[in-house]
């Protein structure tokens, strides 16, 4: 089968990313034909994956705007890359780099669509596209919202929204990676089949919990707001007068890091939190087998985090928010446990429960390990296949 997957990073930034690059090195290993079309957004410098990209819409705010409704250059992309790899399957992923002219240039190839987080036409998740500044404090609250944040909300639902609804009506399937998400999306979809599906990833032989060195909670991912790492680093200051050996250590980089960093110094724990920014794909695997217990403490409503599935994978009790997909990776009390977003002494209490109770702590991490089975590419790949010979027929 000859496969184009379309995804707007072309490096192993995030989840989504990640997820496509597995897919194509394990489609290609069986057999398949596989070419990603992705854009060029902070490519330079980067270790790429994709096979053709696509220069990143630029210009003024109104070229802009203009372009994020009809984007000619990655229509273009897209005929040409259908002309030349004549593809029997058109999968997308995230694709608001593109324009809805991606979806439209797709023609009459069989096209599915991966929803792996707000796009510019989920309604529900619609708020989660804004970004911290346009709300005050940047709580996410709606009723925080600022002038600028509702403007910017009814662009998206009026204007963004609607251009892609039209276009994505040509798809034949949608795919869910969580049951969250699934229902999200059910507003976007009405004359779309829904298919909720749990990304795969690579397993990894789960290890026994660290016996020696310091005590470590690990966190891996963007540094946004949106993460809540500033509710994690507010919660590390209090597990660190019961655990004064215990670290914090942040894995990943982004525009909050600078504040994460001085929060920490002005909470007197700075010493014992590591920022590490960020290591190489090959390399994370080390950072989870040294780590005790990951927390994924996002405020916002995560589809399903790959940091938590490779958490799993490698036998680590987990600490998460209560939102989105995370609790679907989460088994309250079982392979560790759920907190409200947002509230640090909630977060600190439920990773002092497990610190506190050792049995407890090793019960979890045997409970990730067996959980981890749900996810293994095998079968992942083996459902996508179906689905790919489904739209086909």
């Amino acid at each position: 089968m000859r496969i184009l997957q379309v995804i707007d990073i072309a490096y192993e930034a995030g989840g989504a990313e990640t997820s496509v690059k597995l897919m194509r090195d394990a489609m290609r290993q069986d057999g398949h034909e596989v070419m990603v079309l992705s854009t060029d957004k902070n490519a330079a410098g980067r270790e790429v994956f994709a096979d053709v990209m696509v220069p990143v819409v630029a210009g003024n705010a109104l070229v802009r705007l203009a372009k994020f409704f009809w984007y000619g250059a990655s229509y273009r992309a897209m005929r040409r890359a259908i002309k030349s790899f004549s593809p029997d399957v058109i999968h997308l992923h995230t694709i608001s780099e593109f324009s809805p002219s991606v979806v439209w240039a797709t023609g009459s190839v069989p096209t599915v669509l991966t929803l792996h987080g707000p796009e510019d036409f989920t309604l529900r998740l619609l708020p989660w596209l804004l970004p911290a500044g346009d709300f005050r404090g940047g709580s996410y609250a709606p009723r925080d919202l600022r002038a600028m944040g509702r403007l910017r909300l009814l662009y998206f639902r009026l204007l963004q929204r609607p251009a892609y609804l039209v276009a994505l009506r040509r798809l034949k399937l949608a795919i869910a990676p969580s049951l969250f998400m699934a229902k999200a999306i059910e507003p976007d979809f009405r004359h779309t089949r829904i298919e909720q599906v749990y990304n795969g990833i690579r397993m990894s032989k789960a290890t026994p919990l660290p016996a020696r060195g310091p005590v470590t909670i690990l966190y891996a991912g963007r540094l946004e707001p949106v993460k809540g790492v500033d509710h994690l680093v507010r919660a590390f200051a209090q597990i660190h007068q019961e655990f004064p050996a215990c670290r914090l250590r942040i894995v990943g980089d982004g525009s909050h890091r600078a504040e994460l960093e001085a929060l920490a110094r002005k909470l007197g724990v700075d010493a014992q939190v590591d920022f590490a920014g960020w290591v190489k794909q090959g390399l994370i695997a080390h950072e989870y087998a040294a780590a005790t217990i990951v927390a994924v403490p996002s405020v916002w409503p995560e589809n399903l985090p790959t940091v938590a599935i490779e958490a799993l994978a490698v036998g680590r009790p987990l600490v998460g928010s209560k939102t989105g997909g995370i609790p679907e990776l989460i088994e309250n009390g079982v392979n560790g446990f759920v907190v409200e977003p947002g509230n640090a002494d909630e977060l600190a209490g439920a990773i002092l429960r497990l610190l506190r109770d050792p049995k407890l702590l090793e019960r979890a991490a045997v409970a990730s390990a067996e959980k981890s089975r749900m996810f293994d590419q095998k079968p992942f790949i083996t459902k996508l296949l179906e689905l790919y010979n489904e739209a086909s027929k």
